[in-house]
């Protein structure tokens, strides 16, 4: 389902992964009346094999589809693609949504949801995408603190030379805080900076990333020589005061 083009050279595009058929006519009525053009595949076998995986701007995707599941999914569209993925839902137990996100979505709304919500969960997304875009644009030098070099414009990062994997999320986290070393961000600022809105009761989510991003850069994640903890208040890059 293919909106007419805009004489807008900007417009975006949505790939949505969705396999059941109403659902998916709604969201694109609905998305390409406020502008969006959106591509409309069935299952994971057609996303990863759309023409605009590499092109669109977010990716909506349905948890459970035919030949496979969304966060199982995630994982093989980030070797074609680094757009935003919002996981469509019926589940709402937080294991699900901490599955989610660990397995690196962007964002998580659960059925049934509003369609103005979903659009603004959509332009967030976006809004973020083109933030980091601009931030790679105006980028001279590799950012280096200590052993950690990251590059914001290649999203590559390397510690002690070796190159790391981030999730989109660990990337996020480790994007805010290399750039503002020795401040403290609170939690609930971490999460409404990395998720784009507050979540609540999502500091349980935020701990996990932070596990796993200190796993990947310490030498020793139980004495963490540069994610470190403030009790009380959140997180900051460098030495506790």
């Amino acid at each position: 389902m293919n909106s007419q083009r805009s004489t807008d050279e900007k417009q975006k595009i949505i790939l949505l992964v969705e396999d059941e058929v109403g659902i998916a006519q709604t969201i694109s009525v609905q998305l390409q009346l406020v502008g969006y053009r959106v591509y409309h595949v069935l299952d994971g076998h057609s996303a990863l094999n759309s023409p605009y995986l590499t092109s669109c701007d977010v990716i909506i995707l349905d948890w459970m589809l035919p030949d496979s599941e969304g966060p199982e999914l995630i994982p093989q569209l980030r070797r074609h693609t680094m757009a935003p993925i919002l996981i469509l839902t019926a589940r709402s137990e937080i294991v699900d949504k901490l599955t989610g996100f660990e397995s690196g979505a962007d964002d998580y709304l659960t059925k049934p949801f509003e369609m103005m919500e979903l659009i603004a969960r959509i332009k967030a997304l976006i809004r973020r995408k083109e933030m980091h875009r601009l931030a790679g644009n105006d980028s001279q030098n590799i950012i280096e603190y200590g052993d950690i070099s990251f590059n914001p414009e290649t999203r590559q990062v390397r510690v002690r030379g070796n190159p790391i994997k981030l999730t989109p999320t660990e990337f996020r986290l480790l994007e805010i805080l290399i750039q503002s070393p020795g401040r403290v961000f609170s939690r609930d600022e971490l999460i409404e900076l990395v998720l784009g809105y507050e979540y609540e009761g999502y500091g349980r989510t935020l701990d996990s990333h932070i596990a796993r991003l200190r796993a990947k850069i310490e030498n020793d994640p139980g004495s963490p020589q540069y994610i470190k903890t403030i009790f009380g208040v959140g997180y900051k890059l460098g030495d506790s005061e």
